[in-house]
């Protein structure tokens, strides 16, 4: 029998080209793979270009006392007992306590409340408001000394504010500070029965520097 070379050479060309043919299909998916810049998914099978977006989130400022409420908000109120007005925010009721004496409670938590006291700026009552003050901030915390704050008001002189002092003591119920200062004329002593948060300072403050 006479052996046929010529289909022996074709068998290795064919099984040749098979093999170049898988090589180059190998190769290539290889390039893709690690083309720069390429980014496959293996759950989906897509690929991405590799930049990211970040989404920007936007937070609001607050102070180390909580955010205050803007003042714009705030409705001028007068005293139904005593001389003076205020800018009292949504959310706070000012109500007369007694001759003399007024509260300016959080609607939402009444427990929290500015008890507000004026008198004419006569010789002798700051003095005597300031030291009836600290007296009443010693009786509610059990006999505690008050703690003097200069942090408060203390540049509040374009208000209008002068001789501004506060005292802080601890209660039962929460941190008590009273406040006193001078402005159009008047003596006035704000006494703060704040949570033990003291969720309400801000406010009670920034209300009460507007008391003309």
């Amino acid at each position: 029998m006479k052996f046929n070379w010529k289909l022996v050479y074709t068998g290795f060309a064919a099984a040749i080209l098979l093999t170049a043919c898988g090589t180059d299909n190998t190769e290539q998916q290889e390039v893709q793979k690690d083309e720069p810049g390429q980014v496959v998914d293996e759950t989906s099978g897509s690929s991405t270009d590799g930049s990211s977006t970040e989404t920007e989130t936007d937070t609001a400022g607050e102070d180390s006392e909580g955010t205050a409420a803007d003042m714009s908000e705030a409705v001028l109120t007068e005293s139904d007992a005593q001389s003076y007005s205020m800018e009292v925010l949504p959310g706070y009721t000012l109500t007369s306590e007694e001759p003399g004496r007024d509260s300016l409670f959080a609607e939402e938590e009444p427990s929290a409340f500015m008890r507000i006291e004026t008198q004419p700026a006569e010789d002798g009552s700051y003095d005597y408001l300031l030291e009836n003050m600290q007296e009443v901030l010693k009786a509610s915390s059990n006999g505690g000394e008050p703690e003097e704050l200069t942090d408060i008001y203390s540049d509040a002189a374009d208000k209008g504010i002068e001789n501004a002092k506060a005292f802080k003591v601890d209660s039962e119920t929460g941190p008590v500070t009273g406040v006193i200062f001078e402005k159009d004329e008047m003596v006035v002593r704000l006494t703060l029965f704040d949570n033990a948060d003291e969720e309400y300072k801000t406010d009670f403050l920034n209300m009460g520097q507007t008391i003309q």
